[in-house]
């Protein structure tokens, strides 16, 4: 059965890379934060492809997955409301900084899960602010799916639900940078 969860795996993080890599591929903006969640996303499903199929390269990826797998909980959101708000400088700023703290704290090998924890629902919900006072319905979508991703795959088994919410959110998260018409106010 190892095998196996390692194979639906590799799959799922083939997923997470393809739709990140689309994503990634279509991007036209002059911003390093937006495009940072992309990247993310696609070295993460890379990685986590080579990570459990690591035994068939004679190839350890584990320490590399363990980092892009940090990256992602904690710098991916940041990222993402950083060039949401990128008008507002010290907003933007201010996002990033608050992935970078837990970030930097898992590399140095103190992870502290519950401060993780908080900059997660602080960037949800600020994405959830900035979905209703823009009307982008996929904000609220991206929300959801970063729930799912962050708060309740640890409780489904993280090998193969993780990389697809992740890819669910990656989805989404594109999905908000249409071009979006408001009906007209009567």
């Amino acid at each position: 059965m190892g095998q196996e969860d390692d194979i639906n795996a590799s799959i799922a993080h083939i997923v997470l890379g393809c739709v990140a890599g689309q994503s990634l591929g279509r991007i036209h903006a002059r911003s390093y934060s937006h495009p940072g969640m992309h990247a993310n996303f696609f070295v993460h499903g890379v990685l986590g492809f080579l990570n459990f199929q690591s035994g068939k390269f004679n190839n350890d990826f584990t320490a590399a997955y363990n980092i892009s797998t940090s990256a992602t909980r904690y710098l991916a959101l940041p990222c993402l409301m950083a060039d949401l708000y990128r008008g507002d400088g010290n907003l933007s700023t201010i996002h990033l900084v608050s992935g970078l703290i837990p970030f930097v704290m898992a590399l140095a090998g103190n992870d502290n899960p519950h401060l993780g924890n908080l900059v997660i629902a602080c960037n949800i919900v600020s994405l959830c602010v900035y979905s209703q006072q823009n009307d982008r319905i996929w904000g609220w979508y991206t929300a959801g799916a970063g729930v799912v991703a962050y708060f309740f795959t640890p409780q489904m088994g993280k090998k193969v639900a993780y990389p697809l919410f992740l890819a669910l959110m990656e989805y989404c998260a594109y999905r908000m940078f249409h071009i979006q018409f408001s009906s007209p106010s009567p």
